[in-house]
C-alpha cells in the first residue's frame, strides 16, 4: 500500500509523515491501559525512543535515496544482529547459541530476499554507511523499549514514544515538495491504508518487546514479513499494480530460498 502511494506521486516524505501522524493517533488509546505514575525521567526515556525511531526512518530514506536498494535492503537486515548485541550489552539479556545462529541465519535470508547485489561502486558507501546506521538506530530503539518499558509501563511509554514520532514528523513538511492539499486522492487513500496497517504491526512488535522482553526472538519472528512479501507479491501483487512477480523465475526462486532459510531461523529461535 505504501509503495503504491509513493508511486502515485505522493513522495516518500509525505507518506512517512502521514504514517507517523496516524501511528501517533493509533497509540494514544494505550494511555488508558495505565501503569506507574509518569515521571519526567520516564517521559524523556519514551521520547528518546521515539526520536531514535524517527532517526532510523530518516537514515533509511538516505540509504535508499543515495545508495542502491539491492545493497541497502540486505544491509538493513543486520538489524537483528545489532539487536542481539545491544540486548546483551545494555538490556542484560543472555542469548543461547541457538538464538545467535537464528539471528545470523536471518541476515543471510534477508540478503537472498532483498535482491541481487549489483551496486554501483559510487553508491556502495552511501548504501552501507546509511544502511548500517539505520539498522543500528532501529535496533537501539527496540532495546530501549525492552529496558525501559517495565519501568515506565507500556500504557504510558508507547503513546509518548509515538507522539514524539508524530511531533518530529512536522519537521518533514519543508521537504514535501507539494502541500498535502495537492496530494492525489488515490495516493492519499493508499497512504492512509498503509499507515493503518503499519500502525497495527507496530503495535504488535512494540507490545511483544515491551511486555515479554524477548527482543531478539521478536525481531527474528518479525522478519518473517520477508516470506509474506514474496507470497503476497506473487499471489495478489497485481491488485496493487505491483509487477515484481515478473522479475523472472530465477530471482523468485532465490527469494523462496531466502524464505526457507528464514523459516529455519525461526525454528531455531523457538528452540532456544
Amino acid at each position: 500500500m505504501l509503495k503504491r502511494a509513493t508511486e502515485g506521486g505522493t513522495g516518500p516524505w509525505r507518506v512517512s509523515a502521514i504514517t507517523n501522524w496516524i501511528a501517533a493517533l493509533a497509540f494514544a488509546p494505550w494511555w488508558l491501559m495505565g501503569g506507574p505514575p509518569v515521571t519526567l525521567d520516564g517521559a524523556l526515556k519514551a521520547a528518546l525512543a521515539g526520536a531514535l525511531f524517527f532517526a532510523g526512518q530518516i537514515l533509511t530514506f538516505l540509504a535508499l535515496n543515495r545508495g542502491d536498494v539491492s545493497l541497502t535492503t540486505p544491509v538493513m537486515g543486520t538489524k537483528v544482529i545489532f539487536v542481539a548485541f545491544l540486548a546483551v550489552l545494555f538490556a542484560g539479556n543472555t542469548l543461547s547459541p541457538m538464538l545467535w545462529a537464528a539471528a545470523f541465519l536471518t541476515v543471510a535470508a534477508t540478503v537472498l530476499l532483498g535482491g541481487e547485489i549489483r551496486a554501483n561502486r559510487e553508491r556502495v558507501l552511501p548504501s552501507v554507511g546509511w544502511g548500517f546506521s539505520a539498522a543500528f538506530a532501529y535496533a537501539l530503539t527496540d532495546v530501549t523499549q525492552v529496558k525501559w518499558v517495565p519501568e515506565v509501563g507500556f500504557g504510558h511509554f508507547a503513546p509518548i514514544m509515538f507522539a514524539t514520532l508524530g511531533l518530529l514528523s512536522f519537521g518533514l513538511i519543508p521537504f514535501f515538495g507539494k502541500p498535502l492539499s495537492e496530494m492525489p486522492g488515490s495516493s492519499a487513500r493508499w497512504a492512509v491504508g498503509g499507515a493503518l496497517m503499519l500502525s497495527l504491526q507496530a503495535t504488535g512488535i512494540a507490545y511483544c518487546i515491551g511486555m515479554f522482553h524477548e527482543v531478539t526472538l521478536t525481531n527474528i519472528l518479525y522478519n518473517t514479513r520477508g516470506i509474506w512479501s514474496v507470497v503476497l507479491v506473487w499471489v495478489i501483487g497485481h491488485w496493487f499494480s505491483n509487477t515484481e512477480s515478473t522479475i523472472g523465475s530465477r530471482a523468485m526462486l532465490r527469494r523462496f530460498a531466502g524464505a526457507a532459510i528464514l523459516l529455519a531461523a525461526v525454528a531455531l529461535g523457538l528452540r532456544k
